[in-house]
């Protein structure tokens, strides 16, 4: 889908479904080809813990493992882990690990590949925001500021175990495990890590040890994977996966054709939809777990002002957003969480469509239409807002313009300016880059509360009081108390327009005979999937 952010969700799952086959591979199977469509092209940072989009994400989750998976409840599910055990206080965690594990390259897989993986995350010279997960280790603070040359909280106790101590009881540790694989630490420590994202030949040339081997990237054409006979999860059903650069225009075409096998449904149009089914077309829906979103750069004078950012969100007709674009099929949600996540407030404000109440705070912050034009102004300064998207999400491209129309309703004038993809999504990476808004969307991460808002550019010390409570518990009483105090402070502040979810779809080829998703593992089943030849 979008770019990979912090959200947090513990929703609850609408349905999946499998097409229910024999899990034997027949002999037709061994040459066998699956081509699934991606909307953009991916950045190549085909890294576990330095990527930003779901698009490099495919490639890296079917590339590499992960020492836990998510279940359908969205329960952890050993893999590249064995089985795990708490300290008497809850501070530490061991993990005891797979034996029979090799990397692509034959080399061992081992504990300290973990600890190497998590561990540089908190370097000096980690060349990202680094997670939550790290800060909390014991240790954090001297590692991470070069006073230390260990990290105490990572421990390699033999080849197969390894500890991770904590300052306090962590809830979100399996969250973290289940979304950052693991690196290959014979690689990757040839490579100074300060260097890493500008080792393009090491990033595009994956070494993994998940079911599928990377072969090769062909910009803006291809990414083709093969088969791990040595998978310790079993032996993959297919023998080939292409990840094909496509877009929404064409993907339709290209699966009634036979040129696809597998895409994420783009429209919800009842046309599109019966077009599918008369071709054979199987359709594939789930509950969505990305998020679109609008954040504001709070450093912006006028956008400093809360009830200003308030006033966007009542201008912002986002039902009419889920009727008209997704044709029903999705939500709209009011803080940075599922709304099915048991930690979700049921007394947030939901910012219904209301010009006339967007207009009020307007008018409280001090913006008037003083000549008559139109377009509010304060101090002489008209109020002009620019607003990104990325090209690549038909879905999202149709908004801008809705949006734009709502806002100019209020007296906002909107200038559009689209991208491709990663040219827009470098606008919020830049630190010093000022905007006014971008649309943009992320994947909800189950379990991981980070209260890093560094695209908005926004600090609360209410906000972080309650993510330093959160992450300091396993608990799930205090838990809950404390993120949905966190919900709440964030959907008061407005520092982001939360704007719809969709609902997750898949078309399926005909040539397909067993294929399983569910959300947030969109490829935790890839293994088994097969096609007729």
């Amino acid at each position: 889908m979008t770019a990979i952010v912090p959200i947090i969700a513990l929703s609850s799952l609408l349905h999946s479904e499998a097409v229910a086959q024999d899990a034997t591979p027949s002999k037709a199977e061994h040459g066998s080809l699956i081509r699934y469509a991606l909307w953009s092209n991916p950045k190549g940072t085909f890294h576990p813990t330095l990527y930003f989009t779901d698009y490099d994400r495919a490639v890296i989750f079917s590339v590499y493992g992960r020492l836990y998976t998510l279940d359908e409840k969205q329960n952890p599910v050993p893999s590249l882990a064995l089985s795990h055990e708490y300290s008497a206080d809850e501070r530490t965690l061991t993990l005891h690990l797979r034996k029979d594990v090799k990397w692509h390259d034959g080399q061992p897989f081992a504990a300290e590949d973990v600890a190497f993986t998590y561990g540089t995350q908190a370097h000096p010279d980690f060349p990202k925001d680094r997670p939550a997960f790290v800060k909390y280790l014991v240790g954090f603070e001297e590692y991470s500021a070069g006073e230390s040359q260990v990290l105490d909280g990572i421990k390699v106790i033999d080849a197969s175990t390894v500890s991770f101590t904590f300052k306090a009881p962590y809830a979100a540790a399996f969250a973290h495990f289940a979304d950052r694989p693991v690196l290959a630490r014979h690689i990757w420590e040839k490579v100074p890590i300060k260097n890493w994202v500008e080792a393009a030949d090491t990033l595009r040339k994956p070494v993994g040890t998940g079911p599928y081997k990377f072969v090769e990237f062909v910009p803006d054409q291809y990414i083709k994977l093969i088969r791990n006979d040595d998978y310790f999860g079993g032996h993959p059903k297919t023998e080939t996966i292409i990840f094909k650069i496509s877009n929404t225009q064409t993907a339709q075409s290209e699966l009634i054709n036979g040129e696809l096998d597998i895409a994420q449904i783009s429209s919800w149009n009842d046309r599109d939809l019966q077009t599918f089914r008369d071709a054979g077309i199987r359709i594939v829906e789930e509950a969505g777990t990305s998020g679109q979103y609008l954040p504001f750069d709070t450093r912006d004078p006028k956008l400093s002002d809360r009830r200003v950012r308030q006033a966007i969100i009542h201008a912002i007709n986002r039902q009419a957003l889920v009727d008209r674009l997704l044709f029903g099929h999705g939500r709209t949600f009011n803080s940075n969480a599922h709304p099915d996540s048991p930690y979700y407030p049921s007394d947030l404000n939901i910012y219904p469509y209301n010009p006339a109440k967007a207009k009020a705070l307007l008018a409280d912050a001090g913006w008037s239409d003083s000549n008559g034009d139109g377009v509010l102004d304060k101090n002489g300064q008209k109020f002009t807002f620019t607003l990104h998207y990325p090209i690549g999400n038909r879905t999202r491209e149709l908004s801008a313009p809705i949006i734009q129309q709502n806002l100019k309703a209020v007296g906002i004038e909107v200038a559009l300016v689209s991208a491709d993809f990663n040219t827009t999504l470098a606008i919020l990476q830049d630190p010093k880059r000022r905007y006014d808004g971008v649309l943009m969307g992320g994947t909800f991460r189950p379990g991981q509360y980070d209260n890093n808002f560094w695209w908005e550019r926004f600090n609360s010390e209410e906000l972080t009081r309650y993510s330093e409570a959160f992450n300091s518990t396993v608990d799930p009483n205090k838990l809950k108390e404390n993120v949905a105090g966190w919900l709440r402070g964030i959907n008061d502040e407005a520092i982001r327009a939360w704007l719809y979810i969709p609902n997750e779809g898949y078309v399926l080829g005909p040539r397909v005979t067993n294929y399983r998703s569910h959300p947030y593992e969109p490829f935790g089943d890839i293994a088994n999937w097969t096609v007729s030849k």
